[in-house]
């Protein structure tokens, strides 16, 4: 593998022949490659899981997150500039939870759910943080309307942003599957007849 610092004796002698045209080329790749880094990823989404248990009349939610991305939409949101990092350990939880609920809004007949935190679980390697919420006791009747509006990191990406939320709640026959976008960034759901 080819490192940085060993492209720059090219740029100093002519010995190995390169023409103009090559070198030319070669600090538009070398400089492509310097600033993707700088870029972060270029992929912007969140997913997210909600499950209602039949057997425990609870709603379940779990949500997958870049790490950075947090990072910046909580600076930007919630902390007011400040470091994330500064946070102290003991904060973080309510930290989280004041940022989702701000911006993930699950509501059941108009009445807005509050996600506590369960589990955070960081997956280093690849960048991403899984958030599990604790149950919430909810006794989903035919009939009833379900809100979701998923507005995660919208303030922060604009339109580069997309959040698959991935709504299960068997006992109405609801499998589905949501991009929540900028433009549309909300789904509803009115609960039919329960399955047999």
């Amino acid at each position: 593998m080819v490192r940085y610092a060993d492209l720059g004796f090219m740029f100093a002698s002519d010995s190995m022949g390169l023409k103009a045209k090559h070198l030319g080329r070669l600090l538009c790749l070398v400089s492509m490659l310097l600033t993707v880094p700088a870029m972060g990823h270029p992929l912007k989404l969140s997913a997210s899981v909600i499950h209602y248990d039949d057997a425990r009349m609870a709603l379940q939610m779990e949500c997958k997150v870049f790490i950075d991305d947090l990072q910046l939409s909580l600076s930007n949101s919630i902390l007011k500039d400040r470091d994330p990092n500064t946070v102290k350990r003991e904060d973080r939880t309510a930290l989280l939870e004041q940022y989702f609920q701000k911006f993930y809004i699950v509501k059941h007949e108009g009445r807005q759910l509050k996600w506590k935190v369960k589990v955070v679980r960081p997956l280093y390697r690849e960048n991403v943080l899984v958030i599990r919420f604790e149950e919430i006791p909810a006794r989903l009747q035919k009939g009833d309307r379900l809100t979701i509006i998923n507005a995660l990191f919208f303030r922060d990406f604009g339109p580069a942003q997309t959040n698959r939320t991935v709504v299960r709640i068997p006992s109405f026959n609801i499998s589905d599957v949501h991009a929540a976008t900028i433009r549309d960034p909300s789904r509803a759901y009115v609960l039919g007849t329960p399955k047999k």
